[in-house]
């Protein structure tokens, strides 16, 4: 029974090791900025990235890389928490600041120390809170056993564990080297068995399958730096141009879907919530009108096209 969190130092120091003795440059990962500063939105952004049981699974990485967004979401929230009130207006225009200009430290990774220390004090105090959050997510939906969705969740950390082309993403923005992530995943493990000893002390956990099957994601897809509008763009013009064909009726949906497999479209994301992929597909899918597909962002006077140069295949 883990009732001080105290009993995550070991882990907690071995992450800070593997942090001080990384000597490549920390990757600048490019995200969403903040819009809204207000008390209420930082503290839920915060709780989706930090205060829930990670299940999102990424090619195993030999690199670190962080994103402003949650680099300064986190010194935002404990703005809010520190004062209980409302942020100062010159650090949301500093934080303002940091999204226009940019900027990546060495020391930064050290930050990473931070997120996790943070994070086990939440598990071990504030557990209820991280449970309720979890259980928000869509593929929980209608299961409120606590023990069901941790079993769930040990198979998923346990399998990703064994595989050496996986990793467990567990804070959105913030990319770990593999050996990092499974030091955090072994002890996500750790909490999970003793939570279900309690719960069921007669529970034999040598008896929970954790055999699962992954979709192969060891391709890396390529960062897209523009908006969805400009890829959308792009492709419309190789079609036009005849340098791709024509998209067959129906394969609309698949061809938006390869094209996103292809291009990562993180940068594009308005919130930590929103689909960028689902997105780009209602600008590629357009309007069907009289046999002639018709894209509104294309008729806007505000849209500045970039491709529209592009010569023809002939």
């Amino acid at each position: 029974m883990i009732t001080d969190n105290k009993y995550f130092e070991t882990g907690i120091e071995e992450i800070n090791r593997e942090i001080t003795s990384y000597n490549k440059k920390i990757g600048f990962l490019k995200k969403c900025s903040i819009h809204d500063f207000s008390n209420k939105n930082i503290t839920q952004m915060f709780s989706d990235i930090f205060k829930v049981l990670p299940y999102e699974i990424e090619t195993a990485s030999d690199f670190i890389g962080i994103s402003i967004y949650t680099r300064e979401l986190f010194h935002l929230f404990y703005k809010i928490s520190d004062n209980d009130v409302k942020i100062d207006i010159s650090y949301i225009e500093k934080a303002k600041q940091e999204f226009k200009v940019p900027k990546i430290v060495a020391e930064d990774k050290y930050l990473i120390v931070d997120f996790f220390d943070d994070y086990f004090h939440s598990l071990t105090y504030k557990y209820g809170d991280i449970l309720k959050n979890t259980m928000n997510h869509h593929f929980f939906h209608g299961i409120t056993e606590e023990r069901i969705i941790l079993i769930n969740l040990l198979k998923l950390y346990k399998n990703i564990l064994n595989d050496k082309s996986k990793q467990l993403s567990h804070f959105w923005g913030i990319t770990l080297t593999k050996k990092i992530s499974d030091i955090a995943t072994k002890m996500l493990i750790d909490f999970i068995e003793q939570r279900l000893i309690m719960i069921n002390p007669q529970l034999d956990l040598e008896s929970i399958p954790n055999k699962m099957t992954f979709i192969d994601n060891n391709l890396k897809s390529i960062e897209w730096l523009g908006t969805q509008q400009e890829l959308c763009e792009l492709l419309i013009e190789l079609i036009d141009k005849n340098w791709i064909p024509k998209i067959e009726e129906g394969e609309r949906k698949n061809i938006a879907k390869t094209i996103t497999n292809l291009f990562d479209l993180s940068h594009t994301k308005r919130n930590e919530k929103s689909n960028p992929d689902e997105s780009f597909y209602q600008q590629f899918k357009g309007q069907l009108m009289d046999g002639e597909r018709y894209y509104d962002f294309l008729e806007s006077k505000k849209y500045v096209k970039k491709f529209n140069k592009i010569g023809k295949n002939n």
